[in-house]
């Protein structure tokens, strides 16, 4: 009895034993469960592949490229969807990393390796209310090339933050296919809506082109038919019945006064365009003229227009002027519209500077800058001139203010009056210089509905090079001026001042960037009074006698100016 009682006890404990043994095993099991339950609900279901490398893609967009910078920098922080540093994401990480604030991670006591990230977190990039701080996707890009990435800010290229740019306007669905970023684009593009380029302008610009050359054939033959029944029409009423064949002759006039009327012709129209558009304050005046160039069918054609016009009417005016000195063609009775000529293409130069000013990028910030700060150095009336042109102590909203009232308003008004009293005093003595009936080799006489049909076909000849020049070449443009303290640009004037730019190199700015230009002028539009003029007979032919003294003078200012023109266009 003893030895099975024994046995049944040995019995009784192994089974104990197994059935303790199987308790403890489920209940490790099922407390693991429950822990992992508890501590980390989501990583067994977080997906791998949001961690992956996007893939590479050829030829890369820019938001291409930026998904590749934005996986190797800024997807650790902001997450693989722009989310920000979410719960969800940061359950992501390893345990010992999943509290970034913690010590010796990236809080205040983050290793010199490190770096700490700010206890409010870090944003999201994507989604409803985000990005509320940028308005265009220059401000986004200044932000990201000044600030990004966090642990080695501004290491960034210009190219990489742009293409950062482009992803992140990707990731809000407000990427424009087909659209590159940069500093004289990335402003026309808004962060918070979407927009799309309009489509290519070249098949309406060649529309154009045609529907000229088709206008200037059909106003020929209505010329023409106009001829027999005696009944001009209204462009033919703008013309003396007849004129001397040698004051239409192109090698005498070389067309520049005709060329100089129609070049601001097409500155008035594309002038008022523009207007529908442009943007008069420091904020958002590049952006406006970046979104002409951008977003407004046929906007970039336009200011193309406009800005290669006024160019050509410099060089248009100064040929003409230096074309009245070379023939004698000032002479009495044409001394004051000389003058008015001289000070039109003073006016058109001001015109041309407030234009350029009104761009308010960083290509126009050095020259605004050093020209205004010039005026300080005008004696006794250098501060209050600098004030009353700058509208306080420094550039700013009143600068522009001023100098897009100068332009629409003040020197535009005053160069219409200008050019219209110029044309009048052309009618009124006479037309173009040319000797005294009594005194021509010959009297051959065109009419007024010959010269129509020679001012329209180079007219028409004109506007198609400036047509396709404007097509072609685009004008200048860069970033928005985001402070002036700090300068960006190009430390250059305008090409039509660079001959002042480099006269400052040799003297006091006064002197040599106010007093010597002034005199250029005064000298230029006295000739006519202080020197020899040309005989009555020698008009109407290049070089005479009468007035060597003016065009050896003329040409010696002409040929000075062109050197150091061309001296302060060449790099340093």
């Amino acid at each position: 009895m003893r030895r099975e009682y024994i046995l049944i006890n040995i019995a009784i404990l192994v089974l104990g034993f197994m059935f303790i043994s199987s308790v403890s095993v489920g209940t490790s099991t099922a407390l693991q469960q429950a822990t992992a339950t508890t501590t980390f609900p989501i990583t067994p279901t977080f997906d791998p592949a949001r961690l992956a490398q996007p893939p590479t893609v050829y030829p890369p967009a820019q938001s291409d490229t930026g998904a590749q910078i934005y996986w190797g920098m800024c997807m650790s922080c902001h997450g693989d969807q722009g989310q920000g540093l979410t719960e969800d994401w940061l359950n992501s990480f390893p345990p010992e990393e999943k509290n970034c604030w913690d010590s010796g991670c990236h809080a205040s006591d983050a290793p010199a390796s490190s770096f700490e990230i700010p206890q409010t977190g870090i944003p999201s990039l994507a989604g409803a209310g985000t990005l509320s701080r940028f308005s265009n996707s220059f401000e986004l890009y200044r932000f990201i090339i000044e600030n990004m990435p966090f642990f080695r800010s501004g290491s960034l290229t210009s190219r990489e933050a742009w293409s950062l740019t482009a992803f992140i306007l990707r990731m809000n669905d407000r990427e424009v296919e087909g659209f590159l970023l940069g500093d004289t684009s990335g402003a026309a593009i808004p962060v918070h809506h979407k927009v799309s380029p309009p489509e290519s302008q070249i098949p309406g610009t060649l529309i154009l082109v045609g529907f000229l050359i088709l206008a200037a054939i059909g106003v020929s033959i209505q010329s023409k038919q106009a001829v027999p029944s005696g009944k001009p029409n209204f462009f033919h009423h703008l013309h003396p019945p007849s004129i001397p064949a040698i004051q239409s002759r192109f090698r005498y006039t070389l067309g520049a006064g005709g060329a100089a009327v129609f070049l601001s012709f097409i500155l008035l129209i594309t002038g008022l365009l523009e207007m529908y558009y442009y943007v008069p304050t420091p904020d958002q005046a590049a952006i406006s003229v970046e979104t002409i160039v951008t977003l407004v069918p046929f906007g970039n054609l336009i200011r193309n227009l406009h800005y290669w016009s006024a160019q050509f009417l410099v060089i248009v005016m100064s040929i003409h002027l230096l074309r009245v000195t070379l023939t004698g063609a000032y002479a009495a009775p044409r001394r004051f519209n000389h003058v008015l000529g001289v000070g039109l293409l003073a006016f058109i130069l001001l015109l041309n500077f407030t234009g350029y000013v009104l761009r308010w990028d960083e290509g126009i910030h050095w020259a605004l800058v050093v020209g205004a700060n010039m005026l300080k150095t005008v004696p006794w009336i250098g501060e209050g001139l600098y004030r009353f042109v700058i509208g306080g102590n420094e550039p700013g909203a009143p600068t522009l203010i001023r100098f897009y009232a100068w332009h629409i308003f003040g020197l535009t008004l005053g160069m219409i009056i200008l050019a219209t009293w110029h044309a009048f005093r052309v009618r009124r003595d006479g037309g173009i210089a040319i000797p005294p009936p009594a005194e021509r080799r010959e009297n051959e006489r065109i009419t007024r509905f010959d010269l129509l049909r020679r001012e329209v076909l180079a007219m028409t000849v004109s506007a198609v090079i400036l047509i396709l020049f404007s097509l072609l070449v685009p004008a200048p443009i860069a970033q928005p001026i985001s402070t002036f303290n700090v300068m960006k640009g190009d430390s250059q004037a305008p090409w039509f001042f660079l001959w002042i730019q480099e006269l400052l190199k040799f003297g006091d700015p006064f002197i040599m960037g106010i007093l010597i230009p002034i005199l250029v002028v005064v000298m230029l539009g006295a000739m006519p009074y202080i020197l020899p003029n040309a005989k009555s007979k020698e008009l109407g032919n290049w070089f005479p006698r009468g007035n060597r003294i003016a065009q050896v003078l003329s040409v010696l200012i002409m040929l000075t100016i062109l050197v150091l023109t061309v001296l302060g266009a060449i790099p340093n």
